[in-house]
C-alpha cells in the first residue's frame, strides 16, 4: 500500500511509519518537519485538498497540535482540521483511513485532549474511519508523556508519584507493538471491521510501578515520594496562569488521573502479542 501518515515526524507517527515501512509499504510523510521518507509539508489547518492524494491507499491521521490552550483554540486547530482532512481523503478516493485517538478519549472523559479526540472520533465514524486508541506508549527511550516521566526520573533524586483518588493506573502499549498492531489492522481483509480498537496491554500499571521500572531500567537509585495529584494540579495551573508552558500540562494530568477504566475492543489483532511494561 501507499500510506500517507500525518504527524510522521512525531513520536507515535514515526513509530507507525517504521512499522509500515518494515512490511514493505510505501510511506508519504505529512508533517511540519522533514522526515526520512518521501515528505510533503503539512500542518493541521492547511488546506487538505492540496495534499498529493494520487495513489494513496490509506491515510493514518496521527497529528495533533498541543500548543492551543483554550477549548475554542483546540476546536479550530485540531478538531475541525482533523475532520476536514478525513473528509478530503475520502473525497480524493483514498480507500481507507485510520485515526490515532487516545485512551483519554471515551464517553464522559474529562480532559480537553480526550474531549477533542472524542469529537473527532464521532465525526470520523460517519466516514467509516477506523479508530485506534493506544495506551500510554513506551519504549527505551520513550517520547510523549512517558518520555517526560523518564526525564523526571533521570533528573530528580526524590521522585514524586501521584496519590489521592481517581484512576491512577495506566494502560500501556510498547511502541513496536503499537506499530505492528496498526499495520495488522490496516492489512486485514476488512480493515473497517470493527471500527474501534483499543491497543493496550491487558493489565494496567500503577504510576509508582512505572516510575520504579524506569529507575531500574536506567540503574538509578531514587526515593519515591507520594504527592496528592490535586496539589500537583494546583501547581501546574498556577504556573500556566502566567503563560508559562510546563513540560507536563495540567490537562495531561487530568487525562492520567481520570483515564478510561475499561478499554473497548482490546483484543490484539491476530499474531500480535503485547509485551509487559518493564
Amino acid at each position: 500500500m501507499k500510506v500517507a501518515i500525518t504527524g510522521a515526524s512525531g513520536y507515535v507517527g514515526s513509530r507507525i511509519s517504521d512499522g509500515f515501512r518494515a512490511q514493505g509499504h510505501e510511506i508519504l510523510a505529512l508533517s511540519r518537519r522533514p522526515c526520512p521518507a518521501p515528505w510533503f509539508p503539512y500542518a493541521l489547518g492547511d488546506d487538505p485538498s492540496n495534499l498529493p492524494w494520487e495513489g494513496v491507499d490509506l491515510l493514518v491521521h496521527a497529528a495533533y497540535d498541543f500548543t492551543p490552550r483554550t477549548w475554542q483554540e483546540i476546536l479550530t486547530r485540531n478538531v475541525m482540521p482533523s475532520v476536514a482532512l478525513l473528509q478530503a481523503a475520502k473525497q480524493a478516493g483514498v480507500g481507507h483511513s485510520i485515526f490515532i485517538s487516545s485512551m483519554s478519549s471515551f464517553e464522559g472523559c474529562r480532559s480537553n485532549y480526550g474531549k477533542a479526540k472524542w469529537m473527532i472520533e464521532t465525526e470520523s465514524r460517519e466516514l467509516g474511519t477506523v479508530i485506534i486508541r493506544p495506551g500510554l506508549v513506551w519504549g527505551n527511550p520513550s517520547g510523549g508523556v512517558m518520555g517526560t516521566l523518564e526525564k523526571l526520573v533521570a533528573t530528580l533524586p526524590a521522585v514524586p508519584f501521584l496519590t489521592g483518588g481517581g484512576n491512577l493506573k495506566q494502560w500501556l502499549i510498547h511502541e513496536t507493538d503499537l506499530a505492528a498492531a496498526v499495520v495488522a489492522i490496516a492489512e486485514a481483509p476488512q480493515p473497517g471491521d470493527p471500527l474501534l480498537h483499543s491497543l493496550v496491554y491487558p493489565t494496567p500499571v500503577s504510576m509508582l510501578s512505572i516510575l520504579k521500572a524506569i529507575a531500574k531500567r536506567s540503574n538509578r537509585l531514587r526515593l519515591f515520594v507520594p504527592v496528592p495529584w490535586q496539589l500537583v494540579m494546583a501547581g501546574l495551573k498556577f504556573v500556566e496562569m502566567f503563560g508559562i508552558r510546563p513540560p507536563f500540562r495540567s490537562d495531561s494530568l487530568v487525562g492520567l488521573v481520570h483515564g478510561n477504566p475499561r478499554p473497548e475492543n482490546a483484543t490484539p489483532p491476530a499474531r500480535i502479542h503485547y509485551r509487559a511494561f518493564q
